[in-house]
């Protein structure tokens, strides 16, 4: 059997081992400085987008923190303009309610003069009929008024 000859195997360890060397010596040189770069390139992107990712999260929490500033003044704020705006339409509310109260104070005085005025017409004017007719009723019932 030729494959089981001693005297084959030194030529096939010989050139096994050039074999060998050639491939790993150009493993070495080439392909291994390449998967190098590539793998530095890669740990440096991650370190940079870590650090990316990291400024982005403490920018995100500055904005947070000064959207809630913003908002808690922003409450604030519309709190305080609220309560002028009720104390403003409280204090017109207790003016017009003087002012009409004052209206209805002068229209009763008014009308009470009014009233006055006309009960003292109506007994100047109707006194004298008024007599007269309860004159004629008394006479006529036969009582004598004494005037």
């Amino acid at each position: 059997m030729p494959q089981l000859d001693i005297s084959t195997y030194a030529p096939q360890v010989f050139w096994l081992i050039i074999i060998f060397s050639i491939m790993l010596g150009t493993f070495i040189g080439v392909f291994l400085p390449k998967l190098s770069k590539i793998f530095q390139k890669r740990f440096d992107q991650k370190k940079h987008a870590d650090s990316e990712i990291e400024s982005l999260i403490q920018a995100t929490k500055s904005l947070q923190e000064s959207y809630d500033e913003k908002k808690e003044a922003a409450i604030k704020s519309s709190h305080e303009y609220l309560e002028n705006s009720l104390l403003a339409i409280n204090e017109a509310h207790e003016k017009r309610f003087n002012s009409l109260e004052k209206e209805i104070q002068h229209e009763m005085t008014r009308l009470q003069s009014t009233y006055e005025q006309q009960i003292n017409n109506f007994d100047e004017n109707y006194k004298d009929i008024i007599n007269e007719a309860v004159d004629q009723i008394l006479y006529k019932l036969g009582i004598n008024n004494g005037r």
